[in-house]
């Protein structure tokens, strides 16, 4: 019985984790690329549920096309915020376009609650209430979407970025701005390509956990926050321990809220958080500099 349960918050804790790894890795390419902390991250996740919602509510679009045409919508919102916001001021001192972010994120949330509504909604989806027995763990239907889709784009975000052509203008950029500049690499259009890949990263991430609770406009600060403790966790800039952070993260709250507290949950990433600053500041997985 012992081993049954703990298989099962495992695998509860391995889905929560690989939303985590959606959001947080398309935060560190951000801060990689464009080395701009955002603070609005969450609320493109909070976009892509709510989008999702409309569109399989209002349009009738299937689950499947439905997160396709949601991940280019909301992706198409990161681009004219990139474009709006941030390229004008990507001159200006770190902190003004921290405060811009900030001022981003306050300005969804708040413009989320006045379009959406207060009320919670859940998302349709044919594969919520179809439950799978795997051994000792039974898991719906989307969450082992969750888990598997989830994996399937950090691998091939991986691969772009690794392999690619504008993965290595990403990467030349994330090294040397001013040197990719010189050697005909056109960064502005690599940094909102890379802000629009990180908006609809997030968008998924929105789109796959959103059917497995209800949504509020404020699921975005919940999401940016689990976002910044994985990344920090990991390491600012490292994909790799964006990845090992969000499982950790996920499974250590799943096993936290069964075997201590559901209410001790929500601290179990502040105590790892610091546990892990205390041992290794700069991240798990980040570089000697």
């Amino acid at each position: 019985m012992f081993l049954e349960i703990f298989l099962q918050q495992v695998a509860n804790g391995l889905v929560n984790g690989m939303g985590y790894v959606l959001v947080a890795v398309g935060l560190t390419l951000v801060f990689g690329v464009l080395r701009i902390v955002n603070f609005a991250h969450g609320e493109f996740y909070m976009l892509g549920a709510y989008v999702l919602f409309f569109v399989i509510t209002l349009a009738g679009i299937p689950y499947v096309p439905a997160v396709l045409l949601t991940t280019a919508i909301v992706a198409g919102v990161g681009v004219a915020a990139s474009e709006l916001l941030f390229k004008p001021l990507r001159r200006e001192h770190e902190f003004t376009i921290l405060m811009v972010s900030l001022g981003l994120s306050l300005m969804l949330a708040n413009g989320g609650e006045l379009l959406f509504g207060a009320d919670p909604k859940s998302i349709p989806s044919p594969y919520a209430d179809m439950t799978v027995e795997l051994g000792p763990v039974f898991l719906t239907w989307q969450r082992i979407i969750v888990i598997v889709a989830a994996g399937a784009l950090i691998g091939l975000v991986y691969l772009f970025i690794r392999f690619t052509r504008m993965g290595k203008m990403m990467q030349a950029t994330a090294q040397n701005r001013e040197g990719a500049a010189l050697t005909g690499i056109n960064i502005d259009w690599v940094h909102t390509y890379t802000f629009a890949l990180a908006c609809g990263l997030a968008a998924v991430s929105g789109a796959l956990l959103g059917p497995t609770a209800t949504i509020l406009p404020t699921v975005g600060e919940w999401a940016v926050l689990k976002a910044f403790i994985v990344v920090v966790m990991g390491g600012l800039g490292s994909m790799g321990g964006a990845v090992v952070g969000g499982l950790l993260l996920g499974v250590a709250e799943a096993l936290g809220a069964n075997y201590i507290s559901i209410a001790f949950k929500d601290a179990i990433g502040y105590a790892i958080i610091v546990a892990v600053l205390l041992w290794r500041p700069a991240g798990l997985f980040a570089g000697k500099r």
